[in-house]
């Protein structure tokens, strides 16, 4: 029974290795070694903001995204959704709970719960103009704009995750490669990526020693060079 049982994973993960040949041999390969990038940029913030901030989500963050690209480059897709959505939402709880240390502790205890609903509020969410002007306020008018992105894309993960019929119909019955769903899930992640870096550099980038900026200076002219006022920081 054991060997049967061990046998039996052993086969699959000879189907995940051949998965992988041909998720980076497809046409999408150069965007999922783009896309890997991503997590250096997030350790590079891991790195930078260790000292003055509890960092526990942001890491928690980095870990669901490096799991979720292990599953869409294997063809387990619908777990690849529900780790981007869950990194999204970390990503900004991460950011919404390093204003309040009495929300952060509450949090830890288990007695407050952070919804998608509270952090993406309108009024004192983490894209809300009140919330931005707060770090960043050169580009408050950047939130309504990227509520709107941050909500739809949210609302189109989780369609992956709860179970709707057109999505279920779209996930394969069997372990094999599947193009659209993997160029749709690098659509999401790079969608996410761009929030996250905006979060980032919106809370963070104003607190970071000037001696270090070059460090973060590439993935802000790269990702976020339409948003002016973000490279004005590396301007001499």
């Amino acid at each position: 029974m054991e060997e049967n049982c061990k046998e039996h994973f052993k086969s699959l993960n000879q189907q995940f290795n051949q998965l992988i040949e041909s998720s980076f041999s497809s046409n999408l390969g150069s965007k999922l070694v783009d896309l890997f990038q991503f997590s250096e940029d997030l350790n590079t913030w891991a790195e930078l903001l260790k000292e003055g901030t509890d960092c526990t989500i942001l890491i928690s963050a980095i870990q669901e995204f490096e799991l979720g690209f292990q599953a869409v480059v294997s063809g387990q897709y619908r777990y690849s959704f529900i780790a981007q959505r869950y990194f999204l939402e970390q990503i900004c709880r991460f950011v919404y709970l390093s204003t309040n240390e009495l929300h952060l502790r509450h949090w830890k205890l288990g007695v407050r719960d952070i919804s998608w609903g509270s952090l993406v509020d309108k009024e004192n969410g983490i894209f809300s103009r009140i919330f931005i002007r707060a770090f960043f306020s050169e580009v408050e008018s950047e939130g309504d704009h990227l509520i709107t992105v941050a909500s739809k894309l949210y609302r189109e993960s989780s369609e992956f995750i709860h179970g709707n019929f057109n999505k279920i119909e779209e996930l394969p019955n069997s372990i094999e490669f599947n193009e659209s769903l993997l160029e749709r899930w690098i659509e999401f992640m790079e969608t996410s990526r761009f929030l996250a870096l905006f979060l980032l550099f919106m809370r963070f980038a104003k607190d970071i020693d000037r001696n270090n900026l070059s460090m973060i200076e590439e993935m802000a002219k790269e990702e976020l060079g339409g948003i002016v006022e973000f490279n004005l920081l590396f301007a001499s």
